[in-house]
């Protein structure tokens, strides 16, 4: 093969694989540990399904004497402090969302411990985690915990997952900033 055929060869290569994100199409992302996880679009409804169980904070209110009326006081620490943390619950349950439902395992390098491993379930029970019997949050903590253990492995899948499921890359470094907060 000629560079110039190679040269087309990975422009083809390039334009297929944009053709199969603006698709919607799976797409394989290796992570630093060597797994292999298959990203995909992530329904907005699940998102939306699951961040609205969560009640935005009230901006509390005190008696402005000088104009004789109660008045907002967004500045409140306590409010702050209460707005901070839903933020962070927000943030979490999406991003649990979109890795669960985003996610699935295409491989496993030989040796490291899957989600179904006996290692991992009982690292699982020393740690007194409640998720060894549902394989569900079993697997979305061994994703977080194992599989992709670094901040970028998180910012991979989730730059990934966002522009297949149609987010925009603000939206997902605003989304990963929180998480790693």
């Amino acid at each position: 093969m000629t560079d110039r055929d190679e040269a087309v060869s990975n422009v083809v290569e390039g334009i297929e694989e944009e053709e199969k994100r603006e698709r919607g199409e799976e797409q394989i992302v290796t992570l630093s540990t060597g797994v292999e996880l298959k990203v995909s679009s992530v329904p907005k409804n699940f998102l939306y399904a699951v961040t609205s169980k969560f009640e935005r904070p009230k901006v509390p209110t005190y008696f402005n004497e000088g104009k004789g009326r109660e008045e907002e006081n967004p500045d409140d620490p306590d409010y702050q402090e209460a707005l901070d943390q839903y933020i962070v619950e927000i943030a979490n349950a999406s991003n649990n969302v979109v890795l669960l439902r985003g996610t699935q395992i295409e491989r496993i390098p030989e040796g490291f411990p899957g989600p179904d491993s006996k290692e991992w379930i009982e690292e699982m029970e020393a740690l007194d985690l409640p998720m060894i019997n549902n394989s569900r949050v079993r697997y979305l903590a061994w994703v977080k915990g194992m599989a992709a253990p670094l901040d970028e492995d998180i910012t991979l899948l989730m730059e990934e997952i966002g522009r297949l499921t149609g987010v925009t890359e603000a939206d997902v470094a605003d989304a990963v900033d929180r998480f790693q907060r």
